[in-house]
């Protein structure tokens, strides 16, 4: 007899289908492109250069949550996808700042209004724009038409009787509007534009 799935588990199966279907649209997306099998990729300089980027999310991420440190459930983590580009996840659980006690469970964050929580989410995807913006160009290994994405999984429900508002954001831009528009504040309006952004 089968054990059920934890719900760790649960979420890194999710998070694996996720990456998973983002590989086959974003192959889907570039079919038409030629792969160039002269291009090598440097995996030992291309892993610093995801570790470097982990850390810079890592920093948006928890400054957007400073008032709630237990909020990240996953903290970001890259995977280079050849030929596709490179993607990275984390999950949040906007409710994570919960204090559990003998006599139940107390919020230490008893001020997390629907606004507030939609001002955070709106908040930490304007950071993380700026982030791929700011720090894209750290990517010196990858192909022009590769893919930088950022997959946030936002978790929204904590109590019973709260109604369920999870969010995924999908963040991709291509490596060439990164090395074009890398670190210019001045066509932030622009590069957004060039940007996919999906939530759901």
């Amino acid at each position: 007899m089968e054990k059920p799935l934890n719900m760790a588990s649960k979420r890194n199966v999710t998070a694996f289908m996720i990456l998973l279907a983002l590989g086959f649209s974003l192959a889907a997306q570039t079919s038409g492109r030629q792969e160039n099998s002269d291009v090598k990729v440097d995996y030992a300089a291309l892993q610093q250069d995801i570790l470097r980027f982990e850390t810079a999310v890592n920093q948006v991420v928890n400054s957007t949550f400073s008032a709630s440190p237990f909020a990240v459930v996953q903290k970001p983590k890259g995977a280079y996808l050849q030929p596709y580009g490179i993607a990275f996840t984390f999950l949040i659980n906007i409710h994570r700042a919960v204090i559990r006690t003998p006599f139940g469970d107390v919020r230490s964050r008893p001020d997390m209004t629907p606004d507030l929580k939609k001002r955070l989410i709106e908040e930490l995807k304007e950071n993380l724009i700026r982030v791929l913006q700011d720090d894209g160009e750290v990517f010196r290994q990858l192909p022009k038409d590769d893919y930088v994405t950022i997959v946030a999984f936002i978790e929204d429900r904590n109590f019973p009787d709260e109604p369920v508002g999870n969010k995924t954001i999908v963040l991709s831009v291509l490596k060439k509007d990164l090395d074009e528009l890398g670190q210019k504040n001045d066509r932030l309006k622009e590069f957004k534009q060039r940007m996919k952004i999906i939530e759901y």
